[in-house]
């Protein structure tokens, strides 16, 4: 009887897993690929299969983090009224940052400050062009009234990086800064 072999996808997850676990529990620098084999049992030769280096892990799991921040951030984003989408975008942007951040956090010394910025650079990214898009439409509709939209997307999406970063406010209470802001400067 043949062995079951498994599926790409699965097996490339499973390296991704494995190597996100040693991250956390050694750091970035001092994992290696060796490492990550020998986690998995497996033959170095499988991990250059899935993965040209180390770095292409680091991306993997990076892209799993933000694809996961995405889908929370567009969660529910079908009312019809132009403010209660406004709202859950920030809400959704506001607890997408909080995962995230909880996500990148280790105990103790280790370093995972090359995950973290991919990660959080990809999160702005997103988060930024999501707010502009939807400030867009406030002003397509009369809703808001204000020119360089993307300003303020990226002014707002730092102060929410940081705010959360700092872990000095609440959601909520970021959340109503937020769209307080955005009411301020939305007026003539």
């Amino acid at each position: 009887m043949a062995q079951e072999t498994k599926d790409s996808e699965e097996r490339r997850n499973e390296f991704v897993e494995a190597a996100e676990k040693l991250f956390r529990e050694n750091g970035i620098m001092e994992t290696t690929i060796n490492s990550i084999v020998k986690e998995m049992n497996v033959a170095k030769g499988l991990f250059y299969y899935y993965f040209r280096s180390k770095d292409d892990v680091i991306e993997a799991i990076s892209e799993k983090y933000n694809e996961v921040f995405r889908q929370m951030m567009e969660y529910s984003m079908d009312a019809p009224d132009y403010a209660d989408r406004l709202e859950q975008f920030v809400e959704n942007t506001v607890g997408s940052y909080r995962e995230l951040m909880q996500k990148l956090q280790t105990d103790g010394d280790v370093d995972l400050t090359i995950l973290s910025t991919r990660s959080l650079e990809e999160a702005k990214y997103s988060v930024s062009e999501g707010l502009r898009s939807i400030l867009d439409e406030g002003v397509s509709i009369g809703w808001l009234q204000m020119d360089h939209t993307q300003y303020y997307a990226d002014l707002l999406t730092a102060g929410i990086e940081e705010l959360i970063r700092k872990n000095e406010a609440d959601d909520e209470e970021i959340k109503f800064i937020v769209l307080d802001l955005i009411e301020r400067a939305g007026k003539d």
